[in-house]
């Protein structure tokens, strides 16, 4: 509903202007790869050919340009109609990593003349805000498996997440949704592949969503320690399994 961000020429300027490659390498170290699609392709059905925002600062701002914004110069601010363009990035006060990427967005996204404020919360407000749509912009995950991508695609239709609220302007949210319901109720393998391929690529051509990275679980221990594996999600660790010789 953001004045701005209704125009999906924006939403994919911003998308071209993000460069995920450097977010992965100085962030995470390289350990969580670069994001090109909201869930990544190694979860059920979501391995759906769509092609990637790369990153083009030229044509980010060829998209601005199209939209009506202009410039006075380099420096100067991104204006339309004697107004701004100006957003503000939510983000959990608790994550680190949250307000490096926010620092390194606002920077990024500040050389096109978009004005970025950034705001952490404590987690619970935070989250508050994220539900009733207080934002412009906001940091949230998807839950991987084996969950996803049922669980959180199911959250979009309605106000749990801040899902809801980012995509209530979208002029086929109401198709989404309807989708949405009918792979939660289709027991048929094909059909549900096509509902979920439709999903996916409304979402991705309508880029409401800027992915980023794909999480990764990571483990540290002693060569000695065997029996060392990963279970079905980040929070199933098989001690049992784990024997010193």
């Amino acid at each position: 509903n953001n004045e701005f961000l209704a125009d999906v020429r924006v939403r994919r300027a911003l998308q071209h202007a993000t460069n995920k490659k450097v977010i992965s390498q100085g962030v995470f170290h390289g350990f969580e790869p670069p994001a090109d699609t909201l869930y990544s392709p190694s979860l059920p059905y979501c391995d759906v050919k769509l092609e990637p925002y790369v990153y083009d600062m030229k044509r980010a701002a060829k998209l601005l340009e199209e939209a009506g914004f202009t410039r006075d110069g380099r420096r100067a601010p991104l204006m339309k109609n004697g107004r701004q363009l100006s957003l503000n990035l939510l983000y959990n006060a608790n994550s680190v990593s949250e307000k490096t990427i926010a620092e390194y967005l606002q920077s990024e996204y500040g050389k096109l003349g978009i004005a970025v404020s950034i705001r952490g919360e404590e987690e619970q407000s935070y989250r508050d805000n994220m539900k009733n749509g207080a934002f412009d912009m906001v940091f949230n995950i998807c839950w991987g498996m084996p969950y996803d991508p049922q669980s959180s695609l199911a959250a979009m239709r309605a106000p749990v997440y801040g899902d809801y609220a980012a995509q209530q302007g979208l002029e086929d949210k109401a198709e989404i949704d309807q989708a949405i319901t009918d792979i939660l109720t289709s027991t048929d393998e094909a059909e549900r592949q096509e509902l979920y391929d439709f999903v996916l690529t409304r979402l991705h051509e309508d880029a409401v969503y800027i992915p980023l990275t794909y999480e990764t679980n990571k483990a540290l221990y002693t060569s000695e320690l065997k029996g060392v594996h990963f279970g079905t999600d980040q929070y199933d660790v098989d001690f049992a399994s784990m024997y010193f010789e």
